[in-house]
């Protein structure tokens, strides 16, 4: 795997699920997945899945909500 590639993009809901087949995917995949270090560093998924281990299938990557609100919904959820 190329060192640019988010190690997560295989798996991730996100294409599979909520942008399969929009116009977005790649758009994101660009931005996001593609960008290395920067990318991770902006992606909220990325940055949720490392704290906490997961993320849910519907946050994007450039979600309005912080990490701190994506992880304290995942508690009141119980997926955390």
């Amino acid at each position: 795997m190329e060192a640019n590639l988010c190690p997560k993009t295989p798996n991730c809901p996100i294409f599979s699920g909520i942008l399969k087949g929009t116009e977005f995917t790649e758009v994101y995949k660009r931005q996001y997945c593609e960008a290395g270090e920067e990318g991770r560093k902006r992606c909220r998924r990325f940055q949720v899945a490392k704290l906490v281990g997961k993320c849910p299938p519907n946050i994007l990557p450039n979600s309005s909500k912080t990490v701190d609100e994506i992880i304290s919904d995942m508690k009141k959820a119980g997926l955390i």
